[in-house]
């Protein structure tokens, strides 16, 4: 079912209290993946959850991509673009790919790059 789960992450203050910390709003899609999650702060001078970033997934056929937005407070929305991640599911096993915004370019910049391979089908020479 489409909805929000929200989950509290709770800090121990002084060996003995709970201290909000941290709140999770995951929003899942009509298949039951996660589509969205959004991390709000605990501030103590509000007594409340404020919004700090948003993970937004997309699914295709073999591959996933997480964006990382920032919350901007005077437009009152997640439109400040800082990140992405690309996993890509191939016959050898996943791709990782990770991307930063610049903003200047207009554009993603590669940072980095990992090939996981699949070892139950690999050669391995050194066994």
């Amino acid at each position: 079912e489409n909805g929000v789960e929200t989950q509290t992450v709770y800090k121990v203050k002084e060996g003995k209290y709970l201290e909000r910390h941290l709140q999770y709003n995951y929003t899942h899609d009509e298949k039951g993946r996660v589509s969205a999650k959004e991390i709000l702060k605990w501030n103590q001078d509000n007594s409340r959850f404020e919004k700090q970033y948003c993970l937004n997934f997309n699914y295709t056929d073999n591959e996933v991509n997480v964006e990382y937005v920032a919350w901007n407070g005077e437009a009152g929305d997640y439109t400040n673009v800082k990140a992405k991640a690309v996993y890509q599911m191939n016959e050898n096993g996943m791709n990782y790919m990770a991307y930063n915004w610049n903003e200047k370019n207009n554009s993603w910049n590669l940072v980095t790059e990992h090939n996981a391979t699949n070892w139950n089908n690999a050669l391995l020479a050194n066994r």
